[in-house]
């Protein structure tokens, strides 16, 4: 082992720690000879791609290492001692957002001591685990030092265990339990980013710890993220344990430091607390709408609030006895059951079960009794079936028509069909990646529609159908290319048809009168807020005066005189309940125009800009800078924008004004004025960036816009300007964002992919 240097702090290091900074760790595992390594990452190493079972263990003593590990292994780290919280095996170092010191990785989960990535299960016994950065010992701000960075598709377990740092001392994907342990740290200090999951911290202590080098003394124990999908689970749920704060700072249970795009999913369940400020959360938690909070949102218990001294009947989230019960009563109930948002109950996790009880017998703990379950009487024993494509065996019984099988993924064009039978009653999940558009049927029911644009392999989004009649398959139909990853049936006995009773059209800033050639965005909103089949079909009465794409975005055309146009709104399903707008198109402005680029999936791949006036001006094809730019849907906003691309896998930081742009070229056919840009941008995962708009002629640059408000992760602003281009001269308008906080001009941190979606740049002719 490399001895730990000044940076720990006496206090740090105990004695027992320093009596063995050099023991060698031991790897067994089933059909593998023990052998030990000089440090932990060498065992993790020699593990390699291999799946199967293993385990390290770890004499008393400090360890001074990063580690990483990315396979389909279980692994379980387990320190040879039993002491609390394993406080005399120390794994410890200093890593952070401007340090980046796990090299192995990308992006935000290069600053953690251990990152544990790929499709393995982690358990962790008898370790403390330590990020050791110092706010302030080195330049930016980016303060961010996981311990843990679990990134793995399988769960993560530890056992009486400690984790300490600042700001976000553990993050969590996968399915988590924490039992016994401790857990201190500042600012978002437990925080996940996952896909409908859940990660319980059982008996646990957590404190909020006061940090001399921070310039502001709030903390927030957790800042959960729950991607929207078809399910939510329980989230961060803190049950049965010890809550506690620094006196000399402010405390919340729980904040989020995001404006849209995610869920907040939390629950404080039979805790004692002390020095907790009376909000109880800083701000809203974003919900979903039609679903109570008490479902979605901030969650806590009766217990919870007393412990504090406080009056239940005056809180906020409170949840009932009955709900308690019945969700919330033990780990088996909280890990495995979660909250179906298709047909609004909550059910039995069969896809991602965790058969906690034999985890922990197996792997000797001494855990409390647990009464709780996933099925709750009454309730029916759901049978699921799932297709993928990896292997002809695993999707017998579903028919192909123009879908063929490409990289363990069905690929299909347009008109492509597939066929998935059913057994009367069910819940049909179709989870697709990178491109497609299209339907989903079943029998006499309404259709629904897909969107699978998520412009990577990598990243997938689901589409849930409930078959609520006796059909006995479902038709899958593509409109445009479509890649399908998985198919999955689940049984539901109890499905009912809800259906939408009444439409409500809004138009953006309820505007009722748009020129010729311009846009209007408008929403429709559904009664019930929550129907079976929630999708709708956008219509105009005359196609020759207007267009309306499936989101609602309409384009004015080219009218010869004042007219009016009805768009209409007609739910899906067998009802098909409608609503119509009636909207007033004027004669274009000879002497206007708008040109716009990025707006939709098919502009941001092409980058080909748009203009209403070609007699004015004429928009060429956007030039991104130099680097990784790449049309993720995640990381935009649709309230703000349709389309955009993002600057995405680049290691360190970014510094300075010359990096992150992208040029949009305009020309005159006659000499012009912009008058107005309305830019939508963001930086996914932190507000600190600044926009800047220049006009680039040649080697000449000119200010339109500085920016340096840094009011949001994704902003949709207009500018006024005044910027002359003359007659036949070509511009390019160039939009860059820039790292920037409250002391001035920042780095920006790796892995926050700062994005510029849609663009419209607006004038005269003068």
């Amino acid at each position: 082992m490399k001895k730990i240097t000044g940076f720990l702090g006496a206090a740090l290091i105990s004695a027992f720690a320093l009596q063995n900074l050099s023991a060698e760790v031991t790897l067994s595992g089933k059909d593998v000879k023990a052998q030990t390594f000089a440090t932990i990452q060498e065992a993790l190493d020699s593990i390699g791609s291999n799946s199967g079972s293993y385990k390290i263990t770890l004499p008393k003593g400090t360890y001074e290492e990063i580690l990483y590990y990315n396979g389909p292994a279980d692994i379980t780290l387990s320190g040879d001692t039993s002491a609390k919280y394993g406080e005399d095996v120390l794994i410890a170092a200093a890593n952070s957002g401007d340090l980046l010191k796990c090299k192995r990785s990308s992006g935000q989960k290069n600053r953690c001591v251990f990152e544990f990535e790929g499709t393995g299960n982690l358990t962790l016994e008898n370790i403390t685990f330590q990020n050791t950065f110092v706010r302030g010992s080195v330049k930016g701000s980016n303060t961010q030092a996981e311990t843990i960075g679990f990134d793995s598709t399988g769960t993560l377990a530890a056992y009486n265990c400690a984790f300490k740092s600042h700001q976000d001392t553990l993050r969590m994907t996968g399915k988590s339990w924490f039992y016994q342990c401790y857990v201190e740290g500042d600012t978002d200090f437990i925080w996940m980013e996952y896909s409908g999951k859940v990660a319980l911290f059982e008996e646990c202590e957590i404190y909020s710890v006061f940090d001399s080098n921070n310039k502001t003394h709030v903390s927030y124990i957790g800042a959960p993220r729950m991607e929207m999908s078809n399910t939510a689970a329980k989230g961060l749920v803190i049950f049965n344990s010890k809550i506690s704060s620094h006196e000399d700072q402010t405390t919340y249970l729980a904040r989020t430091p995001w404006n849209s795009g995610y869920y907040n999913q939390v629950a404080f369940i039979g805790n004692t607390a002390e020095n907790i400020d009376a909000a109880l959360w800083k701000g809203s938690a974003l919900t979903a709408n039609g679903i109570p909070e008490t479902v979605i949102g901030w969650k806590i218990d009766r217990k919870t609030v007393e412990s504090m001294g406080m009056k239940p009947e005056e809180t906020e989230g409170i949840l009932s006895d009955d709900e308690v019960k019945k969700e919330f009563s033990g780990r088996e109930s909280i890990l495995n059951r979660h909250y179906d948002l298709s047909t609004l109950k909550f059910k039995k996790d069969i896809a991602t079960y965790w058969d906690v009880a034999s985890f922990a017998k197996e792997h000797g703990w001494k855990v409390s009794k647990d009464s709780s379950k996933a099925v709750l009487s009454g309730e029916e024993k759901a049978k699921l079936t799932v297709y993928t494509f990896d292997d002809e065996k695993n999707f017998k019984g579903i028919k192909l028509e123009g879908f063929t099988v490409s990289e363990g993924k069905l690929v299909g064009e347009a008109g492509s069909k597939i066929t998935v039978p059913v057994k009367g009653k069910s819940v049909v999940s179709v989870t697709g990646c990178l491109s497609g558009n299209g339907t989903v049927k079943a029998g006499k029911q309404g259709e629904a529609f897909y969107d699978f644009n998520t412009g990577s392999g990598a990243k997938f989004t689901e589409k849930a159908y409930v078959v609520y009649t006796g059909a006995k398959e479902v038709t899958i139909t593509a409109s445009k290319k479509t890649t399908i990853a998985k198919i999955a049936v689940e049984s539901d006995k109890a499905a009912k048809f809800i259906p939408v009773e009444k439409i409500e059209i809004s138009s953006e800033d309820d505007v009722k009168t748009i020129y010729g050639r311009k846009s209007l965005q408008f929403a429709a909103k559904l009664n019930p807020a929550r129907p079976t089949n929630a999708d709708y079909e956008w219509s105009v009465s005359d196609s020759s005066l207007a267009s309306i794409d499936s989101n609602g975005f309409l384009t004015a055309g080219n009218v010869a005189e004042d007219t009016e146009v009805l768009v209409k709104a007609t739910s899906k399903d067998e009802k098909a309940a409608s609503a119509e707008f009636k909207l007033q198109i004027l004669k274009p402005d000879p002497n206007s125009f708008a040109v716009t680029w990025l707006d939709s999936l098919e502009a941001s791949n092409s980058l080909e800009g748009k203009t209403d006036n070609d007699a004015l001006a004429a928009a060429g094809k956007a030039l991104p800078s130099k680097g990784n730019w790449a049309y993720n849907s995640g990381k935009i906003n649709a309230t703000f924008a349709k389309g955009g691309i993002s600057y995405t896998g680049y290691s360190g930081t970014i510094e300075g004004k010359d990096v992150v742009y992208v040029d949009f070229p305009i020309t005159a056919n006659e000499t012009i004025e912009i008058t107005q840009i309305d830019a939508a941008y963001g930086n996914h995962g932190t507000s600190n960036v600044a926009v800047l708009i220049e006009g680039i002629k040649g080697s000449k640059k000119e200010e339109i816009v500085l920016d340096e408000s840094r009011s949001a992760r994704s902003a949709k602003k207009s500018y006024e300007a005044s910027y002359t281009i003359e007659k036949g001269s070509t511009v390019n308008i160039r939009v860059t964002l820039y790292g920037r906080d409250g002391n001035g001009e920042c780095a920006i941190a790796g892995g926050k992919s700062p994005t510029v979606a849609t663009i419209t740049i607006s004038g005269k002719r003068k």
